[in-house]
């Protein structure tokens, strides 16, 4: 699923709009908000909560089921800085799963290999396409959302020796079963793992019954991409992530 790690306040129930601090990305100029509609009202809510937070910008997400929010933005100076593939994938009708190619261990097997895993994950989110500048934090910090928060047994950990080459985790948001964030170690990249752990997860959703998983990948991943297309994901939409500066003052 497309990133969003570190949970933070939830917003006023009055308000129209949740804007908040971006996950990994605090220390920039930029609040997060989504926009599945908007208009100048709701462009200046937003802005005046960015600015609340000591903002002076925002990272808007939308998607490509929402033209004229992407016309709104570009008019104010928006630019385009990402862009999501959002596919899903029938559980029940994928073609069969091969076997991984790596040896595979899940978290719940191996919790000795956290602060290992934490080290992958420092090198792999500014990895990521377009979130060069991204920090984790510390491993405390890092634990309480990439670890603790999703289910050890289907936390899967590709292993070489006794060495983590890399990690993916399945993640819940209501009722849609996801992949979560998939890190490889730089040196090992290139050698199937991220597939390896993918068909895992695919394999682990089949035994225990879930019906479709779903996935996000930045469009320039055309690697992922063309596994994802090989294991079967069709196309839902894709989620469009905007920055700008705020509406002035009214």
């Amino acid at each position: 699923m497309a990133p969003r790690p570190i949970p933070v306040a939830s917003p006023s129930p009055d308000a129209r709009v949740d804007v908040r601090p971006i996950p990994g990305l605090e220390h920039l100029p930029f609040a997060e908000v989504w926009f599945r509609e908007i208009d100048e009202a709701l462009f200046h809510e937003a802005s005046a909560a960015a600015t609340a937070l000591g903002k002076t910008g925002l990272e808007a997400w939308t998607t490509d089921e929402t033209p004229g929010v992407v016309t709104f933005l570009q008019r104010r100076r928006y630019a385009e800085v990402r862009r999501y593939v959002i596919s899903e994938l029938d559980v029940a009708s994928a073609t069969a799963v091969a076997p991984p190619a790596f040896p595979l261990q899940t978290l719940a097997g191996r919790p000795d290999l956290a602060e290992a895993l934490y080290e992958i994950a420092r090198e792999s989110y500014p990895d990521q396409p377009g979130r060069s500048e991204t920090r984790i934090g510390s491993f405390a910090e890092w634990r309480v959302w990439g670890l603790d928060r999703h289910r050890p047994e289907s936390y899967f950990i590709a292993i070489e020796g006794d060495i983590p080459l890399g990690y993916g985790y399945l993640e819940t948001d209501g009722s849609t079963v996801g992949h979560g964030f998939l890190a490889v170690r730089r040196e090992a990249r290139g050698r199937g793992i991220g597939g390896a752990i993918k068909r895992a997860q695919i394999g682990w959703a089949r035994e225990h019954g879930v019906p479709a998983l779903r996935t996000a990948t930045e469009t320039r991943l055309t690697g992922m991409r063309a596994l994802n297309e090989r294991l079967g994901y069709h196309r839902l939409y894709e989620e469009i992530v905007l920055r700008g500066p705020t509406a002035p003052p009214a």
